[in-house]
């Protein structure tokens, strides 16, 4: 056991420090692989984040081309009704008899007029 104490207590020369390197573990083989793995790695990931970030803004175009074609089809829808509006309005019984009476000058038939017509179904 003194034999030991002894032995590390000797003085060994202390080897010399270079910056940059690790005193202790030497070079190793594999750290440019390693580092070229990190690389592509890191790469991948940035690409799919760029994937991720080109769907999310297409999914805002698509969103807002969505809200553009909603406020069409309610404009459209409104036009629309007011159309229809406009020709219940202009296509009522009372309105056609007011213009036939007062811009086409035509007046009701007397019952002598009238001729009443009688078909059988057949023909």
């Amino acid at each position: 056991m003194q034999q030991a104490r002894i032995l590390s207590t000797a003085k060994r020369p202390i080897p010399s420090v270079q910056p940059g390197k690790n005193p202790v573990a030497g070079p190793q083989p594999g750290h440019r692989l390693k580092k070229a793995k990190l690389v592509m790695i890191l790469l991948t990931c940035f690409m799919l984040s760029l994937v991720v970030v080109a769907q999310y803004s297409s999914l805002v175009v698509l969103n807002y081309r969505l809200s553009s074609a909603r406020n069409e089809l309610l404009a459209a829808n409104e036009i629309t009704r007011t159309l229809e509006l406009e020709a219940a309005k202009l296509g009522s019984i009372g309105r056609v008899e007011q213009i036939a009476r007062e811009e086409l000058g035509m007046v009701e038939p007397d019952t002598e007029q009238l001729v009443v017509i009688k078909t059988s179904r057949g023909e």
